[in-house]
């Protein structure tokens, strides 16, 4: 079985990630974890006045929004996914990942032509604990 665990932080890597695994050949027992990572603002990230709760509540929201559109192309394709919100940082989310044994693959969406990439790429394998982190 191909379980694949893709993090973002935008819509868009996460389009990225998905878009780039259902290109691949799939293997019919494949299934995907979507784990959408958002850091709420506050008034101490930027000068906004809100509440720490409503913060939280606005950035889960988004990124629910983001997880139902990548979701209906995962179903599209019939493949089966768990959708997951996280809030925090990104480094601590992976950090606190990296335990998990039922993930056979990490996969990013970060750019074809990001000059970062490959720091990136060291940099989530470094917080997954793990070589297998993937980029699309």
């Amino acid at each position: 079985m191909a379980r694949v665990l893709i993090p973002f932080t935008h819509r868009s890597s996460g389009e990225r990630a998905v878009r780039r695994l259902l290109a691949r050949p799939r293997e019919p027992s494949l299934r995907v974890e979507l784990l959408a990572i958002v850091e709420p603002l506050t008034s101490g990230n930027v000068p906004l006045f809100v509440s720490r709760e409503r913060a939280k509540a606005q950035a889960t929201a988004a990124a629910q929004q983001w997880l139902f559109e990548l979701g209906a192309l995962l179903d599209a394709a019939s493949v089966a996914r768990r959708l997951r919100v996280a809030t925090g940082r990104l480094r601590d989310i992976l950090q606190a990942e990296r335990g998990r044994r039922d993930i056979d693959e990490v996969l990013l969406g970060t750019r074809a032509r990001n000059p970062l990439r490959r720091l990136r790429r060291r940099s989530g394998a470094h917080a997954m604990a793990r070589p297998l982190v993937s980029l699309s």
